[in-house]
């Protein structure tokens, strides 16, 4: 009869470790759960939130050459810059391209960003560039969705869709180089096709 007992006894000592030992086990499995990192594969970290270092509201900035004459101004209603990329994206930029002679080119979108250097900027979006008549220049208007305008070039290009019109005449190409800097010079890509307006007689 003792020996009888101490086998209940052993068996109860055993089942209740055993399930003291299966309590913890299962605390450890909650907690690794609840603090394992979700993603969307088993096993991939989730992805941190691409948040900006700092932001600048009503953003304007100029640029100026070796003289201390002004050769860009850049203004954007907000920028946004990333120092891990080193990037700044601009809502609603405007660039002045201004000239040592002759008007200067306004270049605007919906969006834009400022690469690494500043030498390259992106306009995206509705993209609209402009230079007013002269003496000397017919105005000019070109339209287009994406152009990149290079500092150290001169230049603003695009390999879309492009459209330019000058007074009544219009052009429609499929890419465009323009070196903006004195003298003003264009090259288009693909089939350019040219709208020319009706040369009216002069008046007597």
């Amino acid at each position: 009869m003792t020996a009888y007992r101490g086998y209940l006894e052993r068996s109860f000592w055993n089942a209740r470790q055993f399930l003291l030992a299966a309590c913890l086990a299962a605390l450890g499995i909650a907690a690794w759960w609840s603090l394992k990192p979700t993603g969307d594969d088993e096993g991939t970290p989730a992805a941190r939130p691409r948040l900006p270092d700092y932001v600048v509201q009503q953003f304007s900035a100029v640029e100026t050459d070796d003289t201390g004459r002004p050769t860009r101004h850049l203004t954007a209603t907000e920028l946004r810059h990333y120092a891990q990329e080193d990037v700044s994206e601009l809502d609603r930029p405007r660039l002045d391209l201004l000239q040592t002679e002759g008007p200067p080119w306004h270049a605007e979108s919906e969006r834009g960003t400022v690469f690494a250097g500043g030498d390259q900027i992106r306009l995206e979006g509705r993209v609209q560039m402009d230079r007013p008549g002269d003496g000397e220049n017919r105005p000019a208007h070109l339209e287009t969705e994406r152009l990149d305008i290079w500092r150290k070039q001169g230049l603003a290009e695009t390999d879309l869709e492009v459209r330019v019109r000058s007074d009544d005449d219009a052009l429609t190409a499929n890419g465009m180089r323009l070196w903006y800097n004195e003298p003003t010079r264009t090259t288009f890509h693909g089939r350019a096709r040219i709208r020319l307006a009706p040369e009216q007689d002069p008046q007597p």
